[in-house]
């Protein structure tokens, strides 16, 4: 039998220790019967409570998966970004599998948490960009729908907003990918 590492036995006393006293028998009895069920639900928090833990819009609280997130740089600023091209020379438009593909093939990209820092600092994005829509490739969540969904800042005349685009419904010229400046 596989020895038990002293960390992970103060982790699980820990658990057992700050489970909610309100807990409903019935829940508790459902899981004591049905140990795959509590096994999946403990599974789902762990990978939730890892993957999404500094994101200010967890996704995943949606059903969403959390594909890919970029989290490299820690600091963005004008002085670390610049916008990039989604579309080659040439293209007026990138649809479903191909504008997919075509992420997965660019390198540099920013993510959610940089658009999240950016929108609560917007003296940081330059004023030029407000003519563009900011999309933060760096960062996948896969909705339930099955669309690749992507973190975007749309300027509203006012402030700076954050959404969700589907990257299969495609990019145009006036979409710009942030990028780290390099």
């Amino acid at each position: 039998m596989a020895e038990v590492p002293e960390w992970y036995t103060q982790f699980v006393a820990e658990v057992v220790g700050q489970l909610p006293r309100e807990i409903d028998e019935e829940t508790a009895m459902g899981w004591i019967q049905d140990t795959g069920a509590l096994r999946e639900a403990l599974e789902v928090l762990v990978a939730v409570g890892t993957s999404t833990l500094s994101l200010k819009t967890d996704k995943a609280m949606d059903g969403w998966e959390l594909v890919e997130d970029a989290t490299e740089p820690s600091d963005v600023s004008a002085e670390t970004m610049q916008l990039g091209d989604f579309l080659k020379e040439g293209e007026q438009d990138l649809f479903g599998e191909d504008a997919v593909a075509r992420r997965d093939e660019l390198t540099g990209l920013l993510g959610q948490r940089h658009a999240e820092y950016l929108v609560a600092h917007p003296d940081q994005i330059p004023e030029e960009y407000r003519k563009f829509s900011l999309v933060f490739a760096g960062t996948v969540w896969a909705s339930p729908d099955g669309n690749h969904q992507i973190p975007c800042l749309t300027w509203t005349k006012e402030h700076w907003e954050m959404i969700f685009g589907i990257l299969e419904g495609g990019l145009e010229t006036r979409d710009k990918l942030v990028q780290v400046k390099g």
